[in-house]
């Protein structure tokens, strides 16, 4: 995520007219909100990457308890070699075949370890990075949805803007809210004192001003929402490959470590046998 991000801000266009957003006010910047017109590819994209996310974190959970029960057995096997190889000392009969016995336990306990380790290292901690990305992706797509939502209502008070230019042009008369607005502008300007033709030409002047800072400032933010939007496109397809073989390489880890234990464990026991089958059976 902090590559897209600075990526992004290096990529990003550098315009006079930054400040326009700010000029605007925070009447305006209140109503950047929702998306009114969605872009398919990155609802599913989200869709995608959320199930993904979902299906990884229980994944983790639950292999962090069969990690949990492991570390018990370890204990358990630690414990009770110890114990059969305490009575060896005192079955002097079976000594050698419960000392095997014992150390076998106890073998069996380094190998379990092993494999929690190595499992730990190669599966778990390749599914706690994806976790990570998911959640990392997801800021993004939430990052890339305000700057959507901003070019779109920027657009929307641009066109509005124009509309007051050309009603105030053709000597159109206001409606709804609008016509109670410059009713009372109206008033107040009358107590004032001041010329309606003037006035008028006056808000036509300034209105012409804000809309050529508009026209860059929706020009500068289409460009910006482009650009972030293409960069996640890119990364989301790369991410689709890579994900791939790193699943392949996690999953194949996983299963040649428990072979190797499972191979380890039948080679402790096998040499267990013989010393058992010296004991003496009346």
């Amino acid at each position: 995520a902090k590559d897209w991000s600075s990526e992004y801000e290096a990529k990003q266009p550098k315009s006079e007219n930054s400040g326009v957003l700010d000029s605007l006010g925070d009447t305006l910047m209140n109503t950047f909100s929702k998306v009114r017109k969605r872009d398919e590819r990155f609802v599913e994209m989200r869709e995608t990457v959320a199930r993904l996310e979902d299906n990884l974190t229980r994944t983790q959970k639950l292999y962090l308890q069969v990690t949990k029960r492991q570390q018990d057995l370890q204990q358990a096997y630690e414990g009770l070699g110890t114990g059969l190889i305490d009575l060896g000392d005192i079955e002097t009969g079976m000594t050698l075949g419960l000392v095997e016995a014992g150390n076998a336990l106890k073998a069996h306990h380094v190998a379990l370890k092993q494999l929690a380790e190595q499992t730990e290292d190669l599966f778990l901690g390749e599914i706690e990075e994806y976790i990570l990305y998911c959640e990392a992706y997801l800021e993004m797509l939430k990052e890339r949805d305000n700057k959507q939502a901003e070019f779109e209502d920027l657009t929307e008070y641009l066109q509005q803007t124009a509309a007051e230019r050309d009603r105030l042009t053709n000597y159109q008369s206001a409606v709804g809210v609008t016509a109670v607005t410059n009713f009372i502008k109206g008033k107040v300007r009358d107590l004032r004192g001041v010329d309606p033709a003037v006035s008028r030409q006056q808000r036509i002047e300034k209105l012409a001003e804000r809309i050529v800072e508009l026209e860059s400032a929706v020009d500068s933010s289409r460009e910006g929402l482009e650009m972030f939007s293409d960069l996640m496109i890119e990364d989301y397809d790369v991410f689709g490959h890579i994900k791939q073989h790193d699943f392949k390489r996690a999953f194949s880890a996983l299963a040649t470590s428990h072979i190797a234990f499972y191979s380890r464990a039948v080679d402790i026991w096998k040499s267990v046998i013989p010393e058992l089958e010296k004991l003496p059976v009346d």
